[in-house]
Parts: structure tokens; sequence; C-alpha cells
């Protein structure tokens, strides 16, 4: 095998190690809240039904820019830099009842290691 491919054969096992690695890793939401520092978040008017708070709390789209999901703009919001129900122990007020668009993030994708990324939590 010459250098050039025994270099290839290296990038190709450490690049299969490395997705082997990622995807085994253990995402703990528990005192993380990047999602909800990071990204805009948006509720449907039936997340607002189910939790009256969204309604109280957060801002109202306006009619002519809201769509089925999304009727209230939950983050960000003037003077907030998380979402208005993340606690300082950075756990959801209202996860029982916490927005569809919530439900659906997943711990470990994509977007989850972006937002950790963007707040400087680690793995």
């Amino acid at each position: 095998m010459s250098a050039l491919e025994d270099a290839k054969a290296n990038r190709q096992a450490g690049a299969q190690k490395s997705d082997k690695s990622v995807a085994s890793t253990q995402y703990d939401c528990e005192n993380c809240g990047a999602c909800c520092r990071c990204f805009p978040i948006f509720a449907s008017a039936a997340d607002a039904q189910r939790e009256p708070a969204i309604k109280r709390e957060t801002r109202k789209v306006e009619s002519h820019l809201a769509t089925e999901d999304k009727a209230y703009q939950m983050h960000p919001l003037p003077f907030l830099e998380s979402c208005a129900f993340l606690k300082e122990d950075q756990l959801c007020r209202i996860y029982a009842t916490r927005p569809a668009v919530c439900r659906q993030f997943e711990a470990g994708s994509p977007q989850c290691i972006e937002a950790r990324a963007r707040v400087g939590i680690g793995i």
C-alpha cells in the first residue's frame, strides 16, 4: 500500500470511529438549556391552549405573519437571553405542557449539537 493509500485508509477509519463515538454519546438535557437559548422558538395556538402561560408570558405573532405552528413567539423576546420558561437551573418551567416544537427537539440531533456548541457546552 502506498503512503497516499495508507493515509486515506487512516482518515476513513478515523471518520468511522468518530461517527460511532458521536452516535453513542448520551446527551443530558438537564442543566443544559442550550436549545432554549440560541434558536427562535414559536408555539402554536394549540400549544397556548394547552399551556395558558404561553399566552400570558410570550409575544403573540402579528396575524399577517402567524402560521399554524407560529402563533406565539417564545424566544427571542426583549430583555430575555433565553426562552421565557427556562429557569435558572436550566430546566423548563412548563416541561409537562411544553410546545410541540420543544417536544420534537431531539437530544443529540445535529441541531442539539449546534446549540451546545453555540453556548459553549461540550458533548
